[in-house]
């Protein structure tokens, strides 16, 4: 599962300090990217938030009085009714004490006959989410028998809960099943966890029940199908329907089971001999394989890493509509939202391997070896969130890798900030959704992290093949991972798991660096004493001192933080050094403040530490900032040159101008080129039109095309018209936002266009859309607002089927329909306002969908 609302803080131009550059442009639409922030310490826990207490009651794992050995589905659909049709086959043994009844879940369906193989009928009592299956006799550990359940699912018909991760528990979902809606293509998919798919199929619905299964879908022949395992067969049958029969092997857990059934476009590649396959809308068919990038490679690295082959028979990844989560790991049968389906350019600037290779690891971590209740959570997400630093480091490189979990880090105190702080295997949760937050994934990784570097590489993948291995088919809890690892180094790890996994927090220290030129020492003070009180403090934590002497020398000493106040010697230090770093790898999670160093060794730290963390810290301490704008310009790593460029003020422009102008076109990276485009424009004395024609007739990149297209529209206008016939027709709608807003007159073609896109506009850019097009229009006067108003009554009549774009249309209308009685001068104006209010409220009134029904634009027109 990828946790989708991730807080990415900083993904593109980093501020360092409070600056007041005058925004001369600002682009139409939001760039997460471009977000402002400041690398100034978070006050992690201010007076005003109370923090969690916790829970009194203790949630284990569910206890087992039989296991389903086996699961075979026999599945047809109502598309009408949102019903589900199915016989399931239960293979069921005792799991130690005989038992002569059992509880199945089964949430909201309708029971028609429960019997054994041979017909034989059993009584059952059902109360809508248990089934109670009386057997025909007791049953031992040594006995299997086989349950045969005809019932009707309708996981519409039940109440809808969610969490931050996962928005929906209905476990399978229609979408547009009757083809009314021509935004959205008809599909079936589900999404099991946490405990969800017992709303489609009944089942023992926890993560330390396995089966194997088969699964019998009958649909019809136009869509394809998918599940988990092989395809061992594919019939057509006489009605036009089609019979695929899905069947794997290997034993996983319950929430893992899938089905999606849809007209989707395939590809198919093998790697090992293993079928790899690639699902996507028809119009994103040509980009499948590069929407799924890497995956052979991929699954070549992280078996490699792990010394352990990828373990399943398949691996199949399928984008449907109006998923509930980022992703779901379902056992060679991985689910992503249409947020991954993108164009070449699209993907340029961002691609899809953080999720990618986030929902591939869990075939190892989660799938094969799963947690064996929600509290340990963190053994299935904390390893897929790592995997996406694993990957970033063997793909892209160490510093990459490393700022990417920089990010992590402050995901992570983004959470603490808002006062939610939780052991990590927590026993004491008040629901199960509550587990899928920042101390599963993130602090997860990062405490793998740490630990990968207590024990080194070696030992570190070593002991997770151990683990693999020795759990391979089974649910685990936080003591086998570490059994594993000590198992492995011969040392005790309780401290290690006690303190980050079963304890809260991370140390807040200060450290104070002092040398001694009389007696050639350095000492360091190390105080956690700022730690809030229910913190695993004081925390043990060992590491190092770097120091840089002036010699040219780099030695390394380890020392062990274990006191709340503690003071560490170095002695024979003849010169003073040139730097001393107390955590040189950056590994520590913590709040950290120091002093007692200077400018000068703040500026060595800068030019010679390629950690992340630690450059950080220095650039944050410097007090004169200007210095460090020549030593991070050229930096080979795009974050720091766009942290240079921030820097630069309009003071100092003149000394850049043409560094910033080389940039903005050549800089290999398009978040630099952006971030010196953008700075550029805020200069009062740089014209900026050479260089943005320069830009449109090179550049590929979107974002760097929507800021460029913004200067024309407002500076050169009469340059508009070129450059809308070259980018009118791009296959992405990213543009679309900005050409609409820009468009410089109400002449036919550019109404024309502009009501056209807002019929065809994909809903991802909708929102931005039809307030560009809100703009436009009423910038140009009644004729634009008529054609508009028109044009949308068209789309919100309550014969078309897509409710999104009916709501933006109608919204988009009344918008305009506020301006028109502003105008009470305009006689035409107020005539064509009780004209289209006189439409628009036709149209309310007339609509059927209930959901728009019940939306506030549509019920205002009913009271």
């Amino acid at each position: 599962m990828n946790l989708l609302s991730r807080v990415y803080l900083l993904t593109g131009i980093l501020f360092l300090m409070s600056c007041n550059t005058k925004k001369v442009i600002e682009p139409v639409q939001d760039y997460e990217e471009m977000e402002e922030i400041t690398f100034e310490p978070i006050d992690i826990y201010p007076d005003s938030i109370e923090l969690d207490s916790l829970p009194k009651v203790f949630r284990p794992s569910a206890t087992m009085s039989y296991d389903i050995i086996h699961t075979k589905l026999d599945l047809r659909f109502d598309w009408i009714k949102r019903h589900v049709l199915g016989k399931a086959d239960l293979m069921i043994k005792p799991f130690f004490r005989p038992i002569d009844s059992l509880i199945l879940d089964a949430v909201g369906f309708d029971i028609h006959q429960v019997a054994l193989t041979d017909n034989k009928t059993l009584a059952y009592r059902y109360d809508g989410a248990n089934l109670t299956i009386i057997l025909d006799k007791t049953y031992t550990r040594t006995d299997t028998f086989r349950l045969n359940i005809t019932y009707t699912a309708k996981p519409d018909e039940n109440p809808i809960t969610g969490s931050e991760a996962i928005t929906s528990n209905k476990g399978l979902f229609f979408i547009n099943p009757t083809g009314s809606n021509p935004d959205l293509p008809t599909q079936i998919w589900t999404q099991g966890e946490t405990e969800h798919n017992s709303r489609w199929f009944p089942t023992f619905d926890k993560p330390n029940e396995r089966f194997s299964q088969e699964i019998i879908l009958t649909v019809n022949d136009k869509f394809k199908t998918l599940s988990n395992g092989k395809l061992i067969s594919s019939n057509k049958n006489a009605d036009g329907t089609r019979t695929d029969h899905w069947k794997q092997e290997k034993a996983h857990a319950p929430y893992l089971a899938m089905i999606a059934v849809g007209d989707f476009h395939v590809e198919t590649e093998y790697w090992n001999d293993i079928p790899l396959t690639y699902m996507v809308d028809k119009n994103y068919g040509k980009y499948a394989k590069k929407i799924f990038n890497h995956t052979p490679e991929m699954l070549a690295f992280f078996s490699n890493l792990l010394k352990y082959p990828y373990p399943w028979d398949k691996y199949s990844q399928v984008v449907v509509h109006e998923f509930v989560s980022g992703a779901m790991e379902n056992t060679g049968a991985v689910v992503f939202g249409d947020f991954v389906q993108k164009t070449d350019k699209e993907l340029a600037i961002e691609n899809n391997d953080d999720i990618v290779a986030h929902e591939l690891f869990h075939h190892w971590f989660g799938d094969l070896v799963t947690c064996e209740d929600w509290s340990n959570l963190v053994l299935n997400e904390g390893f897929a969130s790592y995997a996406e630093y694993l990957w970033a480091e063997h793909k892209y490189g160490r510093t990459h890798a490393e700022y990417k979990r920089w990010i992590d880090i402050q995901t992570y105190f983004q959470e603490n900030y808002f006062g939610r702080t939780r052991p990590v295997v927590h026993y004491y949760y008040d629901d199960k959704e509550e587990m899928f937050d920042r101390h599963s994934y993130e602090k997860g990784g990062l405490i793998l992290h740490m630990l990968r570097n207590y024990i080194g590489d070696d030992a570190f993948f070593t002991a997770l093949n151990s683990y693999l291995t020795k759990h391979a088919g089974s649910a685990v809890e936080i003591a086998e991972l570490r059994m594993a690892f000590e198992d492995t180094i011969g040392e005790d790890l309780n401290w290690f798991f006690d303190q980050w996994f079963i304890g809260q927090g991370q140390p807040h220290i200060h450290i104070t660096y002092t040398y001694d030129s009389l007696n050639h020492t350095l000492r360091i003070q190390t105080d956690q004493s700022e730690t809030p009180d229910h913190f695993s403090y004081p925390f043990k934590l060992p590491t190092d001192v770097v120091i840089y002497h002036a010699d040219g020398r780099v030695t390394y000493h380890p020392i062990t933080i274990t006191e709340t106040i503690q003071e560490f010697v170095l002695n024979n230090i003849n010169h003073k050094p040139l730097n001393y770093i107390l955590n040189s790898n950056g590994d520590l999670l913590m709040i950290k403040s120091e002093s007692g160093k200077s400018d000068t060794e703040y500026i060595h730290q800068v030019n010679h530490v390629s950690n992340f963390e630690e450059k950080i810290s220095a650039i944050r301490n410097i007090k004169d900032q200007e210095k460090l704008i020549p030593i991070l310009l050229n930096d080979s790593f795009y974050i720091w040159r766009s942290t240079a460029i921030e820097l630069i003020e309009d003071t100092n422009s003149d000394n850049y101008i043409d560094k910033l102008q080389d940039m903005a076109l050549s800089d290999h990276n398009e978040i630099v080129r952006r971030s010196a485009y953008y700075k550029l424009l805020n200069f009062d004395s740089f014209d900026p039109m050479l260089l943005t024609h320069l830009i449109l007739k090179s550049e590929k990149s979107y974002p760097m095309l929507e800021i460029a297209l913004n200067v024309i529209g407002i500076y050169e206008p009469a340059s508009y018209k070129q450059y809308f016939d070259m980018f009118k027709n791009e296959e992405s709608d990213y543009l679309v936002t900005m050409l609409v807003s820009m468009m410089p007159d109400d002449s036919q073609e550019y109404l024309e266009y502009a009501a056209q896109k807002a019929r065809t506009i994909d809903l991802r850019y909708a929102a931005g859309f039809f307030e560009g097009y809100k703009d436009f229009t009423l910038s140009k006067g009644l004729k634009a607002i008529e054609h508009a108003i028109d044009s949308n009554l068209t789309i919100a009549d309550p014969t078309n089927g897509s409710p999104v774009r009916k709501l933006h249309a109608m919204n988009f209308m009344l918008n305009l329909c506020n301006e028109l009685i502003e105008m009470t001068d305009n006689v035409d104006a107020q005539i064509l306002l009780d004209s289209s209010l006189f439409k628009i409220k036709a149209i309310a009134l007339a609509e059927t969908d209930p959901d728009l029904i019940e939306s506030p634009i549509y019920n205002g027109f009913r009271e």
